[in-house]
This record gives structure tokens, sequence and C-alpha cells, in this order.
């Protein structure tokens, strides 16, 4: 397993841990506080580093499982075959692994669509999604957005999240990369946001665009169990450029049972 820079001096307090899963360790940093659990799974090419800014700002009694996807941070080898339903059991795993029963969940990018499958598969067990930018369908890309991404970001921004990429998978094959660019668009959740009753906060960035998209042209029913927020001048890479804002909204989603 390839050696990426560690993470705990970045989140002093955390206990790093492995679970093997077939032919794969999936790596984990998890911290328990007097607060409920929120597992927060980062997007495509990124480690358990692209929370830090959003977690300086989270209630401190919100307890932590930061995980790291198969071939990302800590955890090896990347996917063969990967989907978002198999990241979605790696991820209860972690949970079965330290011993959680009821928990939120978030995710940015695949790690949105990914905290989704988690909620259609163990409803039971998920206390609220906060999915950011997590594509109910692939199409939405075009639909809403018209194939804009990161328009938004800075200069320092985009160096910033480049060199992280690079950084994540510098031990990947073209082929690798090229594989899991294609993950997220073989998932479908619009049926599951369709009759799930679960709390779900969805986090999109409007690109600066004169019109916000519809919420039919990103595939998401209108029900009172989901809530759309947007953050203005946002860019897809939000936990890089609003990493303050989320944190709020992650907070909020969770006061009912925080004191």
């Amino acid at each position: 397993m390839p050696s990426i820079k560690p993470l705990e001096d970045i989140y002093p307090g955390y206990t790093r841990s492995w679970i093997n899963r077939n032919e794969a360790q999936i790596s984990y940093l998890h911290r328990e506080s007097p607060g409920p659990w929120l597992i927060l799974i980062p997007g495509s090419f990124s480690d358990a580093s692209q929370w830090v800014n959003v977690i300086k700002n989270l209630n401190k009694n919100i307890s932590l499982v930061l995980v790291e996807l198969r071939g990302h941070g800590e955890s090896w080898p990347p996917p063969v075959n990967g989907s978002v339903e198999q990241f979605a059991q790696d991820v209860l795993a972690i949970a079965n692994n330290i011993g959680i029963d009821q928990f939120y969940v978030s995710g940015h990018s695949i790690g949105g669509m990914i905290s989704l499958e988690i909620g259609r598969v163990e409803p039971s067990r998920v206390e609220g999604i906060i999915s950011i930018e997590g594509w109910t369908r692939h199409e939405a890309e075009q639909a809403a957005f018209e194939g804009l991404k990161n328009n938004t970001l800075t200069h320092g921004q985009r160096a910033r999240s480049l060199t992280s990429s690079l950084r994540v998978t510098r031990n990947w094959t073209d082929q690798e990369r090229e594989d899991f660019r294609l993950i997220w668009k073989q998932w479908d959740g619009y049926d599951f946001l369709l009759n799930t009753e679960i709390q779900i906060l969805e986090l999109w960035g409007d690109r600066n665009l004169p019109n916000r998209p519809t919420l039919e042209s990103l595939f998401i029913p209108i029900r009172e169990n989901i809530q759309v927020h947007w953050f203005t001048g946002g860019s897809h890479d939000l936990p890089l450029q609003k990493p303050l804002e989320i944190a709020k909204r992650i907070n909020e989603l969770v006061t009912n049972v925080i004191k």
C-alpha cells in the first residue's frame, strides 16, 4: 500500500484504522464526541484532507468518521469494476466496524451519491443526508449547468485542487483514473429521492449563472423532506470554496440532537 502523507497531524485526536474488503484495504479516521455520528465521504481523487476546513467549523460535539475511498489516501488499491453501490457497502462496513448504529452521512460529488445510496440500502440507520453536489443522474451536469463545473474557482483554488488530485492518484495508472471517472455515470438515485422519508439537504453552487437551474433539471423531486440550498458564486468544488458555509448547513441539520 503506497504511503501518502499521514493526516493525523492535521486531525489530532483522530484514530486511523483499516478494514479489509474484497482484496482492498479501506482507510478511515474517526473521533468520538458526545454528539451524533457524522460520516464524511470525499469526492473523486480526494482524500480525508478535503474536509479539514469544513471540520474546523463544525460543532465540536459531533462524532466524526472520515472515509477514504478505494485507492484514495491510505486506502489501496484503486477499485476494479468499482461502483457507487460497492463504495456504499464499504462505508457501511466501516460504520459496523466502529459500532455505529445511527448516523448522519455527507459527501461531495461521488461522495454525495454514495451518501444517498447508503440511505437507500440502510434507511433505518440514517438520520439525515447532506449531499454536496452529488448528482442524482449524470445527465444533470449538462441539463442544469451546461457542463460548467469549476468556473468560479480562483486561480489559486484551481491550483490547489489539481495538486491534491495529482497527489492522491500519484500511484494510479492512466486506465485506473479513466475507469474511476466513469463510475458516477452508472448510478441513478431518482427513485430513492422520490420515495425516501429521510431528511435530505442538497447543497449546490450556482456557477454565477443568470438563472439558477430548476430542480427538474437536477432530477431532484420537490418533496418536503428534501431541502436545496444554493451557494451564490459556488462551483462544483464547494468543500474547497465554501467550507464555512457547508459547516453551517451541517450544524443546522443536526442541532435537533446536539445541545
